[in-house]
C-alpha cells in the first residue's frame, strides 16, 4: 500500500460483474460462521493478523434472540504498489440456535502509484511509469488477478461446504 497524498490507483474487481458474491444459509448455529470466515480470512487468503481489521461488529441480544453483523477488511501485501483487499460482511439472526445468515464478500485487486513529488508528476516520468506497467508490470498483475480469483473461488467452495455440514 502506498501512502501518499496524491496517487494513481488502478482498482480491479475479481467478479467483475457482479462485483459481491453472497452465500445465505438458513439452519441451525448461523453464528459458527463468525469463526469459519475468521479462519478462511488467514488460511485461504494468506492474510497475516495484522492486515485484517473488523470495520463493524455488532452483537445484540433481542426479546427474540440474536441479532449479529460484522465486516471485516482484509489485505494481503503483493509488492510496493499492489495489493489484494478483501470485503466480507456476515449478517445474520439465531433463535434458540437456529436462524440465518448472509455471507457477502468483495475481492479486489489494488495497484498505486505515488504523485506527490514534482517528478512523479512530470509528464515524462509519467511516460515512463506507463511504459514500465504496459511492458513488466501488467503480466505480474494478470497472474496476481488469477491467484485472487483462485482464492475467491476456494472461499466461496469452503463457506458452501462448512454451510452444508451445518445442515
Amino acid at each position: 500500500m502506498v501512502w501518499a497524498s496524491t496517487k494513481l490507483t488502478l482498482w480491479d474487481d475479481i467478479y467483475p460483474t457482479f462485483k459481491t458474491m453472497s452465500i445465505e444459509y438458513r439452519g441451525r448455529h448461523p453464528h459458527i460462521l463468525y469463526k469459519k470466515i475468521n479462519q478462511l480470512i488467514r488460511e485461504i487468503f494468506r492474510v497475516p493478523e495484522g492486515n485484517v481489521q473488523e470495520r463493524e461488529y455488532t452483537w445484540n441480544k433481542t426479546e427474540n434472540g440474536e441479532e449479529f453483523s460484522v465486516w471485516w477488511e482484509a489485505t494481503r501485501q503483493l509488492d510496493d504498489f499492489s495489493y489484494m483487499r478483501i470485503e466480507i460482511k456476515l449478517n445474520g439472526f439465531t433463535s434458540n440456535n437456529v436462524g440465518k445468515a448472509t455471507v457477502s464478500f468483495r475481492p479486489t485487486l489494488v495497484s498505486e502509484y505515488p504523485q506527490d513529488t514534482f517528478w512523479q508528476q512530470n509528464i515524462i516520468y509519467e511516460m515512463f511509469r506507463r511504459f514500465w506497467h504496459v511492458v513488466f508490470y501488467r503480466k505480474k498483475r494478470n497472474e496476481w488477478f488469477e491467484m485472487g480469483k483462485i482464492m475467491a473461488e476456494r472461499f466461496e467452495k469452503n463457506i458452501k461446504s462448512f454451510v452444508e455440514e451445518l445442515k
